[in-house]
C-alpha cells in the first residue's frame, strides 16, 4: 500500500513538472512572438515614415492623393497570409502618419478580389497594379515583394502612381522569417480551383451538364469586346464563367469562377448573355444546365 502512495505521489509530482516547464517554454514562445511582433510593428512604422516623406516623387500630395496597398506578394506574384498582414500593418500606419493623404480600406479590396475571382499572379506587373488602383478611385498603388536575398528576407515596395508616368520611391525593410515554408504558402482570397460556387436561394432546380443530359452547344458566340485600359498594355488570358444554360438556350445567372484584370470579367459577362445556345437534352426535353464557359481575350 505504501509502494502504491509513493508511485502515485512521484506521478504527480513529475506531471506537475512537466506542465510548469511546458508553461514555461509557452511563456517563452508567447514573448518571443510578442517581441517579434513588436519589431515588425517598428519596422513598418519606419517604412511608412519614409515613403510618406517621399511620395511626392510619385505626384502624391497631402489633401489630393488617395493610395490603394495592394497584396504584398512574392516575386511570382502569388500571396500568403504573411504577405497580406504585413500589407494590411502597412495601410494602417500609412493612415496614422499620412495627414492629408487618404488610404484606401484593405477590406473593400479582398472583397472586391473575392467577387471577381482574380488571382494574384494576374495583378502582378506594374499596369494591372495602376489599374486595380483607378477601381477604387486612387491615383497612387503601393505594391511590394517579399524577396530572398542570401537567407535574409526583404520587403522591397514602390509607389506608382496610375499615370504612368510617376514612379515613387522604392523603399525596404528586413522582416525575420523563422519558418518561411509555412509563412510563404501561397493564398487567394478565393479558392480558384473550386468546380462551382453556392447555388442562389430560390434559384430554379437544374441538372449539371452530364450524364444523364447532353451539354448545351453554342449557336450564336461573338467575341467579348476589349476594354481600352487592356487593349493599351495588349493583355491576353481567359476569362472562366459558371453559366446556367436555360432551357430556351439563353444564358442567365452568369458568375466568375476565374477572373483576369482591366475590367475584363465584364466584357467577358456581357458576351455571353448576349449569346444563343442549343439547350442541354434530357430524354426528348431540353433542360438547363449550369456548365463553365470560357471566354478568351487574344489580340491577333
Amino acid at each position: 500500500m505504501l509502494w502504491h502512495l509513493r508511485t502515485i505521489r512521484f506521478l504527480v509530482l513529475a506531471l506537475g513538472a512537466f506542465f510548469f516547464a511546458a508553461g514555461i517554454a509557452r511563456a517563452q514562445d508567447e514573448q518571443s512572438s510578442s517581441a517579434r511582433g513588436e519589431l515588425y510593428q517598428e519596422q513598418i512604422r519606419s517604412l511608412a515614415g519614409r515613403l510618406l516623406k517621399r511620395t511626392e516623387k510619385a505626384n502624391c500630395r497631402a489633401d489630393s492623393c488617395t493610395i490603394l496597398v495592394a497584396n504584398l506578394t512574392m516575386p511570382s506574384g502569388s500571396t500568403s497570409h504573411l504577405g497580406m498582414q504585413l500589407a494590411d500593418s502597412v495601410a494602417a500606419e500609412l493612415a496614422v502618419q499620412g495627414r492629408g493623404i487618404q488610404i484606401v480600406d484593405r477590406s473593400r479590396l479582398q472583397d472586391y478580389l473575392v467577387r471577381e475571382h482574380i488571382p494574384s499572379a494576374a495583378l502582378k506587373n506594374r499596369e494591372a497594379a495602376r489599374w486595380l488602383a483607378t477601381e477604387f478611385h486612387a491615383n497612387v498603388v503601393l505594391v511590394g515583394t517579399i524577396e530572398d536575398l542570401g537567407g535574409r528576407y526583404y520587403l522591397l515596395t514602390e509607389l506608382l502612381h496610375i499615370s504612368n508616368d510617376k514612379v515613387g520611391p522604392q523603399e525596404a525593410m528586413e522582416i525575420s522569417i523563422p519558418e518561411p515554408e509555412q509563412a510563404f504558402a501561397p493564398f487567394e482570397p478565393y479558392d480558384a480551383e473550386r468546380p462551382g460556387l453556392k447555388e442562389p436561394a430560390g434559384a430554379p432546380p437544374f441538372m449539371r451538364a452530364g450524364p444523364g443530359g447532353s451539354v448545351p452547344s453554342c449557336i450564336y458566340c461573338p467575341s467579348p469586346q476589349y476594354s481600352d485600359a487592356a487593349r493599351k498594355v495588349k493583355f491576353m488570358g481567359t476569362v472562366i464563367l459558371d453559366v446556367t444554360v436555360a432551357e430556351d438556350g439563353r444564358a442567365t445567372d452568369i458568375r466568375v469562377l476565374k477572373g483576369v484584370p482591366f475590367g475584363l470579367n465584364e466584357r467577358a459577362i456581357r458576351a455571353v448573355n448576349e449569346w444563343t445556345f442549343r439547350p442541354a437534352v434530357s430524354g426528348d426535353r431540353p433542360v438547363a444546365v449550369r456548365v463553365p464557359i470560357e471566354t478568351t481575350f487574344r489580340l491577333y
